[in-house]
């Protein structure tokens, strides 16, 4: 037993010798010893762990020690992956670490649709994943496409540095759309108001906007404000019509 061990303890080291000099040794690939019987997918959340397995298209010979960018390469092409990486834990589990693609908005395609930061759109169906997430300006995407038109996927983008710089803003918007060219409109629900900015309006303005609104609704005039306009230089513009 203890001779048993040996061997496989220097197997362990000359292999990752072999593997940092990015030669490992064709025979020690072959050993059924290292070929994989379990695979451990980490990050997951809205994808499934069986789809990323399948992805694989691992045999009864695979070995944890063969070229990790062929599975990477697979793997990439999932439509929720982002970011993939590959390990290994001897003797037999492949370690998989995925950065997923998150939906930032919902996309009428013409159903609701979710999509990324990027335009992409991801086969998560609303129905079994409720996501709380605002709506897109209606766009007309290519049959097929799995991208935004590009007025699309530039709203997208805005919409996923939005959650990035104020969630509490974000998680507010119910639609996004453009006034022009430069111009974004994020509409609140409740309560009704369109806030105006410019593309790339930093963080520190969308809360000015927010103190503004703030202060307007505690007095209690009618009508209420319906709209919040943030384009004006160190100033806030409260309309009481949109």
């Amino acid at each position: 037993m203890r001779s048993q061990l040996r061997i496989v303890l220097v197997t362990l080291l000359f292999a990752g010798v072999w593997t940092l000099a990015g030669r490992v040794s064709e025979t020690v690939r072959g050993w059924e010893l290292f070929r994989v019987r379990d695979v451990e997918v980490r990050g997951l959340d809205l994808a499934r762990r069986a789809e990323i397995v399948e992805r694989l298209r691992l045999t009864p010979q695979s070995s944890v020690w063969e070229d990790p960018e062929t599975w990477i390469g697979r793997l990439e092409g999932h439509p929720m992956i982002k970011e993939v990486r590959v390990g290994r834990r001897v003797p037999g589990t492949l370690v998989i670490e995925v950065v997923e693609r998150r939906p930032v908005a919902l996309a009428p395609t013409p159903t609701l649709e979710p999509v990324d930061a990027e335009g992409k759109r991801l086969p998560v169906d609303p129905a079994e994943r409720p996501l709380d997430l605002p709506v897109l300006e209606v766009f007309k995407p290519v049959p097929g496409a799995g991208l935004l038109p590009t007025r699309g996927r530039a709203l997208a983008a805005e919409v996923g540095r939005l959650r990035d710089a104020d969630i509490e803003f974000f998680q507010m918007v119910s639609e996004v759309s453009w006034m022009d060219s430069t111009t974004v409109v994020a509409r609140w629900t409740d309560p009704g108001v369109d806030f105006l900015f410019f593309r790339g309006t930093p963080p520190h303005r969308l809360r000015q906007g927010l103190s503004v609104l703030a202060d307007a609704l505690s007095r209690d005039l009618e009508p209420s404000p319906r709209t919040i306009d943030l384009r004006f230089a160190d100033q806030v513009v409260v309309r009481r019509t949109r």
